[in-house]
């Protein structure tokens, strides 16, 4: 939700003015609890906007993002999740 919002106003700023948005927050999900799912979970998100980005660019600020938080083990593989 914030993303979207973050992306109206975005859209509404004259003139354009490249930005970086991230939140971290507590997820919740309606599922069957088992032993490698759990109801909720911290997720996450952000929005870089600016011209000519390219994949190198976002692989390069998560790198950066994950090292300030410590991690520096890192694997970046293609994946699709449905949720």
């Amino acid at each position: 939700a914030i993303s979207s919002q973050m992306l109206y106003r975005l859209a509404a700023q004259k003139p354009f003015k490249p930005s970086k948005y991230f939140s971290i927050d507590r997820v919740f999900r309606n599922e069957t609890l088992d032993a490698t799912h759990l109801a909720e979970f911290h997720q996450i998100e952000g929005l870089i906007a600016d011209y000519d980005l390219t994949l190198g660019d976002l692989v390069g600020m998560l790198r950066e993002f994950f090292k300030k938080l410590g991690m520096t083990q890192l694997r970046f593989k293609p994946a699709f999740n449905p949720y």
